[in-house]
């Protein structure tokens, strides 16, 4: 798929991740009917405003506000100003969460949410690894899922969960994928996700990147080439390293090796 600024009425196209579909819509009329998905909805409005009426509720968005709209319910959009209207709506399959996590209720989202959210997006749409989407996706969904009892962890857990950590440690180099983690650990994947982030504040995926650009730094300071650190460490390119180690250190790798230097 193309960026959201091109032109266009209406695209659907699927995803990296199994079970989870796209829509960017511009300027199109179609949704002014009432209508129903049988995916969760999860969007958010990019340009323009509209009166969202979910069954007999109606409630205004503007650009910037998200949505989550649960399987079955039925809505329609009332956009201000059709010429002026745009949005992008993931579809979920309540296969891939229903048994882990529920949605009942519409949401509005604004602020950090709608961030999340239109972040996860802009991944989806360029992110070659289906596995680090899935860990932010999977950790989107508990946050936004209907809230239960929260979950104590269990000593046995705790220990699964330690399993991952030094599983992550030892596999530096290497692939780390959620199926491996539920292979090694006996949890499944919400579960990883939830109490992995309870602990270590963060998704496996996102502790083994940091954990990869940290190794890139001491590898940096021995007088390792940054081509040869992104070919050990499994970076896709140099522009992926420069990326990632600048957003843990605020400083690009050459730069820290200029200051290393004197």
């Amino acid at each position: 798929m193309g960026g959201i600024e091109q032109d266009r009425n209406l695209e659907f196209g699927r995803s990296i991740i199994e079970g989870v579909e796209i829509k960017l819509c511009r300027n199109n009329i179609h949704a002014y009917k009432p209508h129903i998905h049988n995916e969760l909805s999860l969007g958010y409005i990019v340009e323009g405003s509209t009166d969202l009426t979910l069954n007999d509720v109606t409630i205004h968005y503007q650009s910037g506000d998200g949505v989550i709209i649960p399987p079955l319910m039925t809505h329609r959009c009332a956009p201000g100003d059709i010429n002026h209207w745009a949005y992008i709506m993931l579809f979920v399959d309540p296969g891939y969460y229903s048994e882990v996590v529920s949605f009942n209720q519409a949401k509005k989202l604004t602020g950090n949410q709608t961030r999340d959210l239109i972040g996860f997006v802009g991944q989806l749409l360029t992110e070659k690894l289906p596995d680090t989407l899935e860990n932010i996706l999977i950790d989107l969904l508990l946050e936004f899922g209907d809230k239960d009892i929260s979950e104590i962890i269990t000593t046995d857990t705790s220990d699964k969960v330690k399993t991952i950590h030094d599983y992550i440690l030892n596999h530096v180099k290497d692939d780390i994928t959620l199926d491996k983690l539920q292979e090694i650990s006996g949890l499944n994947k919400f579960s990883i996700i939830r109490n992995f982030k309870k602990i270590y504040i963060t998704t496996p995926a996102a502790y083994h990147l940091q954990y990869r650009v940290a190794e890139a730094k001491s590898l940096l300071s021995k007088g390792a080439g940054v081509f040869d650190i992104c070919e050990e460490l499994r970076f896709y390119d140099q522009a992926h390293l420069i990326r990632e180690f600048k957003k843990m250190y605020g400083i690009t790798p050459g730069t820290y090796i200029e200051q290393l230097k004197g």
